[in-house]
């Protein structure tokens, strides 16, 4: 054990030594070798949602503004649908395939070791439309890692998602929900922008389509972001969130609301904040004048 854990120290300082001075290119590098990231990064068993979901502490959008999204504020009745723990390939093919019937785009956040497995079911998710959120690769716990251990843990799965689609993937979620001040600055030091949830359908319950269509609806607003999963952890069955999805979506848009993803939100909040950073110095520039 203590051969394990002064491995663990000496891998962090070194890690930390090149990510300060090479980053971001090191830790792609880094990545490259199979043998660090299976002695750097720690695999959590923690197992289902209901066993490891921790209630929220420091409000971490108020510290971290420009990191951390929690809901948008758009001018139009709008929400976003976003679907945890995939792919696999059970639950993720049956909620694309409600989307499409419905025209609808949401953002999935993957686990680099699931997306791994089911390349083709990631391909699909882009291939119609939909955006890929970054879940980390082992489904760690990032409020109990080091910040190099979490740089490295996104860094992985954010190259899966490279080599599997060609594209970037900046847009995070913590399993769990866990994050604390340390790993949000790490995180958006890094570049990334954290998206978190409104409104939680507590599918990870393996409750009933009525359950979680009561979980989802009452609590819609105009810029609320939807948590559901399109993957279960063990003994996890998600048959009822899915049966609930198209109701879901037809109720909304009969109330006239359209669903947008991941990059709609974070362009949304880049032009309000351009728009109130305008009229701040006009009213400046005004002040000046008279």
């Amino acid at each position: 054990m203590r051969t394990e854990t002064f491995l663990h120290i000496t891998v962090g300082i070194l890690i930390s030594l090149v990510i300060v001075i090479l980053r971001p290119q090191a830790v792609d590098s880094l990545l490259q070798s199979k043998w660090l990231g299976e002695i750097a990064l720690p695999r959590y068993t923690d197992g289902s949602e209901r066993e490891s979901r921790t209630p929220e502490s420091t409000d971490l959008v108020s510290l971290f503004p420009d990191v951390i999204i929690r809901q948008w504020r758009p001018e139009a009745n709008k929400v976003a649908l976003t679907f945890d723990d995939g792919p696999d390939d059970i639950y993720t093919p049956r909620i694309l395939d409600i989307l499409s019937e419905y025209d609808v785009q949401a953002t999935f956040f993957l686990i680099g070791s699931a997306a791994e497995k089911h390349r083709d079911i990631v391909q699909r998710i882009r291939k119609e439309g939909h955006e890929i959120g970054n879940h980390t690769y082992f489904h760690s716990n990032l409020s109990r890692m080091a910040p190099w251990q979490i740089l490295l843990d996104l860094g992985k799965a954010r190259k899966v998602f490279s080599d599997i689609t060609g594209e970037d993937v900046i847009v995070v979620r913590p399993p769990y929900g866990a994050l604390d001040p340390p790993a949000a600055k790490a995180i958006g030091d890094e570049g990334y922008n954290v998206l978190l949830w409104t409104v939680d359908s507590l599918d990870w319950w393996g409750l009933s389509k009525e359950e979680v269509i009561g979980n989802v609806l009452p609590k819609v607003e105009s810029g609320v972001i939807v948590l559901q999963h399109s993957s279960g952890g063990p003994d996890e069955d998600l048959t009822g969130s899915v049966d609930a999805l198209p109701e879901i979506i037809e109720t909304l848009q009969s109330k006239g609301y359209s669903f947008h993803t991941a990059s709609e939100i974070l362009e949304d909040i880049k032009v309000q904040n351009e728009l109130k950073k305008k009229a701040e110095e006009d009213a400046k520039e005004r002040a000046r004048e008279s």
